[in-house]
């Protein structure tokens, strides 16, 4: 039996170098079949027009946002900030910390009202929402998150991919310094896993750039970002796939035609 990858881009809208990867990606063909879009991204407005063209051929899905975690690079509320106080640092952005957020301890109603005007605006550029997953994993980490936003991805008739998510016991593909290296990790992530299961690789493909450069925090240096997310961008263009998909007997798959996976191996930050 196949083994069935998810293979999914996130943070479109990001960024202009993200948004340039990922549609690179999508014309390639080679690799991405699942899109999920930051509403609060700087770029999306212009960028969405693009994206829906490969409608047909991937699925486009709603990245949703609680935390704003570069130092620099802020990522801006759907909502009023007058009716999400409660999910905003005293600047009035997101916090930039899962812990931050977690000793906020927001209610669900608060939550639902970001939930639902990142949709409505990502709608209201003609992208065609199919399903939901959380930037930074928020779902994985506020109590009662993942049934809620569970229930409400089916009254919106969207998928709720949390569901989805199933990794190899390594984990992802390791980042490297050099592209060979990068790619060899991947052989070795893909040579882990099992005949007959179903995994996800998600990705977070962008140019290294002076925006990516600026994606930087105490926790990653300048340039440490840009440079994992520049692999990405390549491997997600790279013609080493077509002899995967048959060396790995590899099944690349959009959400709608995957099933929920039992276990998440990885833990809950994803």
């Amino acid at each position: 039996m196949s083994i069935r990858l998810i293979t999914r881009a996130d943070d479109f809208g990001s960024c202009h170098a993200a948004d340039q990867a990922i549609l690179a990606a999508l014309e390639a063909g080679v690799l991405i079949r699942n899109v999920s879009c930051m509403a609060v991204g700087c770029t999306i407005q212009e960028s969405a027009e693009a994206l829906s063209i490969f409608a047909d051929q991937v699925d486009i899905g709603l990245h949703f946002v609680l935390n704003s975690e570069w130092d620099s690079v802020k990522w801006t509320p759907c909502s009023p900030r007058a009716q999400i106080r409660s999910l905003l640092n005293t600047q009035g952005e997101f916090f930039q910390t899962r812990e931050e957020l977690l000793a906020a301890a927001p209610e669900w109603s608060v939550i639902e009202t970001e939930l639902n005007a990142q949709l409505e605006t990502l709608l209201s550029l003609g992208l065609p929402i199919s399903y939901v997953d959380g930037h930074m994993a928020p779902d994985g980490l506020l109590p009662d998150l993942a049934e809620r936003m569970r229930a409400w991805a089916q009254s919106h008739g969207l998928l709720y991919v949390r569901d989805h998510s199933r990794f190899p016991a390594c984990g992802m593909p390791a980042f490297a310094p050099s592209e060979a290296v990068y790619q060899a990790n991947v052989e070795h992530w893909l040579s882990d896993m099992e005949q007959g299961q179903q995994y996800l690789y998600f990705m977070h493909p962008a140019r290294m750039s002076d925006e990516t450069i600026l994606f930087c925090n105490a926790e990653f240096a300048p340039g440490v970002v840009a440079w994992e997310r520049e692999l990405e961008a390549r491997s997600a263009v790279s013609s080493l796939w077509a002899s995967r998909l048959e060396q790995y007997d590899l099944e690349l798959i959009r959400y709608r035609n995957a099933h929920p996976s039992p276990a998440l191996p990885m833990g809950g930050y994803f």
